[in-house]
């Protein structure tokens, strides 16, 4: 069996290049983590985000456990799906000693492929009562393992524009369990370095506490030939075979660290632990060049000349509930866009009041790609929340003129204000805004030429097109799944 960690000097070899690097934070601190990640819990189904950097496209994925089962495996019902904050301290907290910590943020999720049902035996005697059971990847059929990428559970999905190098912040409670990067075509793992943390390996340190030398505990940052030498001592047997190749550690201690792999343009990388939950802290890319790749792209662009119950671009539209009367158009001219690259608009839809269920834009997304939001606050005086929610999960939640640039134009300095973007899948998305009164200017729809618009998603909210929760249009539903159909959660 091959054994997948390579020494960080691997990593290493060849000739200097010249590289960028760009990063991606998803814990801020010890409560707080980044606006994509939603802070409410989820009951059923997935919570599907999607967040990434210029060259690095990122997919969460967190998932629901069965609370009850029937014995046809019909789910009645589920447990919670949530997204926390964590944290862990590296080293003793001591009064007047500053303390390090590792923060990270947690999902909730077995990844499986496959889920079956067993009754539940006491004493030796049936029950009556049924619980879950689970089929785990593994990189070859066999047993409780099969050779297929999970379908539900809390996994990350990584796809680069350009080859590079990605380095993943993690958090693993479970230090015996297998933990894969594996590439989506071939199912594979591929190979990665571990460098960071493992419970129970400590150093003592010295600090000057009040004019008073103060011994403290602090855990060792172990390299990547380290943590293989830890793992080698209990997990290769005489034979030189590795009996655990895709287990970080020894024994059952957590690791806080860093994996680092090789990865393709193009191609899309999964990073999950069987059978248990991996928190992410965020990532480093870095990529040779220097240089972003040219992505050429096709859109899809909504105005406002007229007040209307929706607009269309193609298969792009929104459709404005507005059960209040608020909604109206004037004109009112802005620029969007940044120092170099901006564009004017000349009419403003206004919403006249915060958002709530008689108040909010739904928008069809025919394929995936980046919904832009050109928006304002109603009020100079008041800084606005703009939400955009997919999935019952949000995907972005910012601050409306927290950021904007003067700029000359034809000879005046004028305001460019900021374009909100998120990454979006196909199906429907809310807009809300939730503080109070919003005027959108344009609403866009950004596709990567060679995706190609089609009718996947035609007036959806009409016509009873049928969607699961990571927007994927379905032809049936299977029963005890969620779906989506005309806006509104169902169970079949």
């Amino acid at each position: 069996m091959k054994k997948f960690f390579l020494f960080a000097a691997a990593l290493m070899t060849g000739s200097a290049v010249m590289a960028d690097t760009e990063s991606y934070v998803a814990a801020i601190d010890a409560s707080t983590m980044a606006s994509v990640f939603p802070v409410e819990e989820i009951t059923s189904g997935s919570s599907v985000v999607s967040f990434g950097t210029a060259n690095m496209d990122v997919l969460a994925v967190g998932g629901a456990t069965p609370k009850t089962i029937l014995a046809d495996g019909t789910v009645t019902e589920w447990n919670a799906i949530s997204w926390q904050p964590k944290n862990t301290n590296l080293q003793d907290v001591k009064d007047g000693l500053e303390t390090p910590y590792f923060f990270y943020v947690l999902g909730t999720g077995n990844p499986c492929v496959d889920m079956g049902v067993e009754e539940i035996i006491r004493d030796g005697e049936p029950t009556g009562e049924y619980r879950a059971t689970y089929v785990y990847y593994g990189p070859e059929d066999g047993g409780n393992y099969k050779n297929e990428m999970p379908i539900q559970g809390l996994y990350y999905k990584f796809t680069p524009k350009v080859d590079g190098t990605l380095k993943i912040q993690v958090w693993s409670n479970k230090g015996n369990r297998n933990t894969y990067v594996v590439e989506e075509s071939s199912k594979q793992p591929v190979a990665y370095t571990a460098e960071g943390y493992i419970n129970g390996q400590n150093e003592q340190k010295e600090a000057v506490i009040n004019g008073e030398t103060v011994t403290y505990n602090a855990k060792k940052y172990l390299t990547a030939a380290e943590i293989q030498d830890i793992h080698n001592a209990a997990k290769v047997n005489e034979e030189g075979v590795d009996t655990a190749p895709y287990v970080i550690g020894a024994g059952n201690q957590p690791f806080w660290g860093y994996l680092t792999v090789q990865v393709e343009a193009g191609k899309t990388y999964w990073l999950f632990q069987d059978s248990s939950q991996i928190g992410f802290g965020g990532y480093e890319f870095t990529f040779a060049g220097g240089e972003q790749p040219q992505v050429n792209y096709t859109y899809y662009t909504l105005t406002f000349p007229e007040v209307k119950e929706s607009y269309a671009d193609g298969d792009f539209s929104i459709v404005i509930t507005d059960n209040n009367g608020k909604f109206t158009v004037d004109d009112n001219s802005q620029y969007f866009g940044n120092e170099t690259s901006y564009e004017q608009f000349a009419t403003r839809l206004k919403t006249g009041g915060k958002s709530s269920s008689n108040s909010f834009i739904t928008v069809n997304i025919p394929v995936a790609g980046k919904l832009q939001i050109m928006a304002r606050s109603a009020s100079s005086s008041s800084v606005r929340a703009l939400v955009v929610t997919q999935n019952e999960a949000e995907i972005y939640n910012g601050l409306l003129d927290e950021s904007n640039v003067e700029v000359e134009i034809e000879g005046a300095a004028k305001k460019v204000f900021k374009v909100h973007e998120t990454n979006v899948e196909a199906g429907t998305a809310d807009i809300t805004y939730p503080d109070g009164a919003v005027n959108f200017y344009c609403i866009r729809l950004a596709v990567p030429e060679g995706a190609g618009i089609e009718s996947i998603v035609n007036d959806v909210v009409a016509n009873g097109a049928i969607f699961n929760l990571r927007g994927q249009r379905v032809n049936e539903m299977t029963p005890g799944q969620i779906y989506i159909v005309n806006g509104k959660k169902v169970i079949r």
